[in-house]
């Protein structure tokens, strides 16, 4: 008995051939002298007329393929398949294939349509990681019993509940095709999912789709098997997805215990992020981005007091955060929001409850509406605040809310008579802010410590840098020191009277670079002392 062709072959890379249009020409009763049992590797990029990779006699005998990747393959319609796509529909044998498949990586193939045709995955409990970019014909990438919309929808006849049981990273880029990515059965598998990338899927319009038709019992089974849903998650990054409304309902949503890290950027149509209505834990987010998100001005309608949680909301709508019990943020350590045209409220915090324990970073862009960031009571535990950058906030006219405007109703209400403090502030950027005319009331923050770069420019009714608060006096001989500012920028500040309050002075030893610019109005004065230590005076 002869030995197949290729048969100890176990790397296969093909690259640049431009005429190929076929890898393997076999006659049908020729298929059994090439066999690919120890192929493990396969590579084919920039092969444009190449239409199939594998014929299916070949992938069945490929049991020990564990990476496949393609690319720039533009004339590629199927990688494994038949030769017309009319015998897909006619072939009702589902085939079983790649095993040990662990990374499937596609990009740049636009004329793809299907990855496996008529194959069955049940066997792919070994996929780790799934990259598809750019295939914008894209219809089908696993076997599945289709839905409404010809997508995947996983029945437990198909053997396939188990597929992605060890999936440990998805990234989807420009599949124009689907309008969702799982059904619930597939979705509840996805147990050690632990990074979420989807970017440019105009159509999109759910993460995850609820089967419909399916028997209780089984839909029981599964739930009880995989009671949490992405147990693992801790990244999910969604750009430019137009039409994506929901990441998943609230039936799914119930932990996600350990999200750490999500971006949303330019979703317009995004509804809902989760639903904690249901949600019985809470995030323990490290950084929230979220960017041009959302029209609707209601994310999530909560009507009852809340305890133990708080409720994530984003949106184009005037408040991010409603916070109604007596939880806190404390895991967050970097927060941006841009592109929020309707943002009033960053924190609606009833009870004066939320906590910034561990937040290092505030990134603020184009909040047109946001009237201001902190209230006292948040702002007392900012302690690890280091990084605050704030630019094109157009009406805001406060960084910390005035004490008397904070509800008398508050259980803290009397917060505001203690005092403030940013003991590990190091920078400070505040640009294009137009309604703004201070930034921080003096007596609340008589000291930043660590501050090394504070630059101001282009808020056109700033008046006051630190701004004395009514109860404070300052006598003119005190001396305040900011011993490790580096740099001070003020520019395009028309309306700036002082830096300090009148009286007030300040040492700067630390200071390497001042620039002052295009302030008219300035009564604040700078020299250099003997020492060549920067001082700076407010005349009286």
């Amino acid at each position: 008995m002869s030995i197949p062709l290729f048969s100890n072959l176990t790397i296969l890379e093909l690259d640049s051939l431009p005429n190929l249009e076929s890898i393997w020409k076999l006659e049908p009763s020729h298929q059994e002298i090439v066999s690919l049992p120890r192929l493990k590797v396969v590579r084919i990029s920039n092969c444009s007329k190449l239409k199939i990779i594998f014929t299916t006699c070949l992938a069945q005998s490929m049991l020990h393929l564990q990476k496949l990747t393609i690319s720039d393959c533009n004339g590629l319609e199927q990688v494994i398949g038949f030769v017309q796509e009319e015998e897909i529909i006619e072939n009702d044998c589902p085939l079983y294939c790649w095993p040990k498949l662990e990374i499937l990586r596609i990009s740049s193939c636009e004329s793809l349509k299907y990855v496996y045709v008529n194959t069955l995955t049940s066997g792919c409990e070994s996929v780790k990681s799934i990259f598809i970019y750019h295939c914008p014909k894209l219809i089908q990438v696993f076997n599945s019993e289709q839905n409404k919309y010809g997508q995947d929808i996983r029945l437990p006849e198909l053997g396939s509940q188990e597929s992605f049981v060890n999936l440990t990273h998805l990234k989807l880029t420009a599949l124009l095709s689907f309008k969702y990515l799982f059904s619930e059965l597939t979705a509840r598998t996805l147990v050690h999912l632990e990074l979420l990338y989807i970017w440019d899927c105009s159509v999109l319009e759910h993460l995850i789709e609820e089967v419909e038709n399916v028997d209780e019992t089984y839909v029981s089974n599964m739930k009880n098997h995989y009671p949490l849903f992405c147990p693992e998650l801790r990244d999910v990054n969604i750009k430019s997805c137009k039409n994506l409304k929901y990441l998943c309902s609230s039936t799914l949503a119930q932990r996600l215990p350990k999200l750490k890290f999500i971006t949303i950027e330019d979703c317009p149509r995004l509804i809902q992020v989760f639903n904690m209505e249901t949600n019985k834990d809470e995030f323990e987010l490290q950084k929230l981005t979220l960017s041009d998100v959302g029209n609707s001005h209601q994310l999530c309608n909560i009507d009852v007091p809340i305890l133990n949680e708080d409720c994530i909301v984003v949106g184009n709508h005037e408040e991010v955060f409603q916070v109604q019990g007596g939880s806190s943020f404390s895991s967050i350590e970097e927060l941006s929001l841009a592109n929020l045209l309707e943002v009033r409220i960053i924190w609606n915090d009833f009870a004066q409850v939320v906590t910034l324990d561990n937040l290092t970073t505030l990134e603020l862009s184009d909040c047109k509406k946001l009237r201001h960031i902190f209230s006292p009571a948040t702002a007392r535990n900012l302690s690890h605040l280091m990084d605050l950058c704030i630019n094109g906030c157009d009406e805001l006219e406060r960084l910390i809310l005035a004490k008397d405007q904070v509800s008398s109703s508050s259980s803290n209400a009397d917060i505001g008579l203690q005092p403030l403090s940013f003991p590990n502030l190091t920078k400070i950027i505040v640009t294009n802010c137009g309604n703004l005319k201070s930034l921080f009331p003096l007596g609340s923050v008589p000291v930043l410590p660590e501050l090394e770069s504070l630059e101001l420019k282009r808020n056109s009714k700033l008046e006051q840098v630190f701004k004395l608060e009514d109860e404070v006096k300052v006598a003119a001989e005190e001396e305040t020191k900011f011993d490790k500012l580096e740099r001070l920028t003020l520019e395009e500040l028309p309306s700036l009277i002082h830096f300090y309050p009148k009286g007030c002075h300040f040492v700067l030893p630390a200071l390497i670079g001042l620039e002052v610019k295009d302030c008219p109005k300035l009564t604040t004065s700078f020299f250099v002392d003997s020492q060549k230590f920067v001082h700076c005076i407010t005349n009286v």
